[in-house]
């Protein structure tokens, strides 16, 4: 996503009007009309409150700050959003754009003003909230191709293509945690992180349906980029946007935010939080700028707290909006989901997360996703979910925590919430 600057107020409105052509990966949006939603009050909202570390975020931009007032009101965290590479600020532009002859194959060759840019968005983007640098380029990823570039070859200084490779993936790395660095120096109690490069790529399927020679040629250059890219930041994010509006949606987010979770614990605990829009992602020509169903908002609001993330992101760019108002018409079904988790939120941030079936593996087998919280005391946690059911169907899954055992109710695509312990299973 090529996304504007936030602010507040006539700010906010300025970032809007500022902004280029955007959307997530960079084209343009189609924007929602959805039945009802000219009607919808920020009454209709419930507030919710996290705990345990729990965090949800809020991160839609609109022609009127009361949406973020009244979004912070009902629980929702702010976040500040750079687009770094684009120098709003200067008079003339000197924005830092990708090669207009495609993709880079030389990550020295970086343009003379990268700093100025760069610090001029930090310098004009004060701290609110999380602070996020959205980054997004694309460069040359065939080692190769790369390598037969003999002004990257020849800068690299290396005289093997095993070495090249690694001050290639250094170098580019660059590109990302310089702006880190010098937000950390301008702001030192910034909490920082970075949209773009994640530890594990958004990958529709993620692992699912591939063998290990497949998976390593999508994601180990993941983590040869990362691991110069991880000292500086404090949070990770998974990006979880919706393609489709089919159940392998809810395994698809699963995935992601897992693979994420799991491959960055050898860092530290540092937490995970998911980014997602309320929209379809504008690359599906079918669905573009309509609103998720809604038992995908409900999943949204509660799957990634179930996959190993600290925290949600609700995300969008929503300049269409006449009126102050809640921008999506699923917007009350999304926070009453958070409203739920808040009222775990304690247990569920102290507890620790059992992946007794890898998403992805669920995903094959067209199983229900199933997931526990052991806490300390002996309960669980649980989160279950069988979106392959038809929306009026009724079933049940046996669900376990320690000795106890116990059938958790799975009303149509609707992701169930409960505690079980030796009482019973209570659910939420």
């Amino acid at each position: 996503m090529t996304i504007p600057r936030t602010g507040s107020g006539a700010a906010a409105l300025l970032a809007l009007l500022l902004a280029p052509a955007l959307a997530v990966l960079s084209p343009a949006p189609a924007f929602s009309q959805q039945p009802g939603g000219e009607t919808l009050r920020w009454s209709d909202i419930p507030r919710f409150e996290m705990k345990g570390g729990l965090k949800a975020f809020w991160n839609v931009l609109t022609p009127f700050a009361e949406n973020n007032t009244e979004a912070y009101a009902r629980g929702f965290e702010p976040v500040t959003l750079v687009n770094t590479y684009t120098d709003y600020w200067g008079k003339p532009r000197r924005d830092i754009n990708p090669s207009k002859d495609g993709p880079s194959a030389n990550p020295w060759d970086m343009p003379p003003n990268f700093e100025l840019v760069v610090r001029r968005a930090i310098e004009n983007s004060k701290p609110s909230g999380i602070y996020v640098q959205d980054i997004e380029f694309p460069f040359v990823e065939t080692i190769e191709k790369a390598h037969g570039d003999t002004a990257a070859r020849l800068a690299s200084g290396t005289t093997s293509l095993a070495a090249f490779e690694a001050a290639y993936y250094k170098k580019w790395a660059e590109w990302f945690w310089l702006p880190l660095l010098w937000t950390k120096e301008r702001y030192p109690d910034a909490v920082v992180g970075l949209y773009g490069p994640q530890p594990f790529r958004r990958d529709y399927w993620g692992i699912s349906g591939k063998d290990a020679a497949q998976i390593d040629g999508s994601h180990r250059t993941d983590a040869l980029l990362w691991e110069s890219i991880d000292p500086h930041v404090d949070f990770y994010i998974s990006s979880i946007y919706l393609f489709y509006d089919k159940p392998d949606s809810v395994f698809y987010m699963a995935a992601n935010v897992e693979e994420n979770y799991l491959r960055t614990r050898p860092f530290g605990d540092k937490p995970v939080y998911a980014y997602e829009w309320m929209l379809f992602h504008i690359s599906n020509a079918e669905l573009s700028g309509k609103e998720v169903p809604g038992y995908l908002a409900e999943a949204m609001a509660i799957i990634p707290y179930f996959s190993g993330a600290k925290g949600v992101v609700l995300w969008g760019w929503e300049p269409q909006l006449k009126t102050a108002r809640p921008p999506y018409a699923q917007l009350p079904r999304y926070v009453r989901s958070l409203q739920r988790v808040a009222a775990l939120s304690d247990k569920i941030g102290r507890g620790r997360l059992v992946i007794d079936t890898p998403a992805h593996a669920a995903w094959r087998a067209r199983q229900p996703l199933v997931r526990t919280i052991e806490l300390d005391d002996g309960s669980c946690v649980v989160m279950a979910i069988d979106p392959w059911q038809d929306e009026t169907a009724r079933s049940t899954r046996r669900v376990r925590c320690g000795a106890w055992e116990a059938d958790i109710a799975l009303e149509g695509r609707g992701t169930a919430l409960a505690v079980l312990s030796r009482d019973g299973l209570k659910s939420y």
